[in-house]
């Protein structure tokens, strides 16, 4: 059955679609994911500023932030379940990778993201690497051990 024909015209403009209700009720309030976790707009600020100012330096590298690597390091942020961290630093990478950064006193974890090349993780204790891994799509959850070290959980 089809809605368009001379004799459901005249009712076309009584039909309401069925409407959501957005989850946020104005510009002003946190998204709920965001409320839940502080740092979180702190570190897709950061990857958003650092994929605008990145570019080409003869010489250096290519420090251009691929699309790529901004989902991939959405995904990751994504996976990390604890509320308060420390805000991340965020730092372009030759090659189109990014590496984020969370530090704690002497101790730190680093992810840095390339965009056909993976995930590779540290856990840092003084700059020296303690354990590093290369992750895998389905192992982001891992972010969670090495944070958990990090904050001493």
């Amino acid at each position: 059955m089809t809605l368009i024909c001379p004799e459901n015209i005249g009712y076309l403009d009584l039909a309401t679609p069925d409407y959501q209700a957005p989850a946020i009720d104005s510009v002003f309030e946190l998204p709920r994911m965001v409320d839940k976790r502080p740092w979180l707009a702190h570190a897709f600020t950061e990857l958003l500023r650092v994929q605008h100012v990145g570019r080409l330096e003869p010489g250096l590298g290519d420090f251009r932030v691929a699309d790529d690597t901004l989902n991939m390091a959405g995904r990751i942020l994504g996976s990390i379940r604890y509320r308060y961290l420390p805000s991340p630093t965020v730092s372009a990478l030759s090659g189109g990778g990014v590496q984020i950064t969370w530090s704690n006193g002497p101790g730190a974890v680093e992810v840095s993201i390339f965009p056909r090349e993976g995930v590779g993780a540290a856990r840092l204790v003084d700059d020296v690497p303690v354990k590093a891994v290369e992750l895998g799509a389905a192992e982001y959850g891992q972010m969670n051990d090495f944070l958990a070290e990090l904050l001493g959980l």
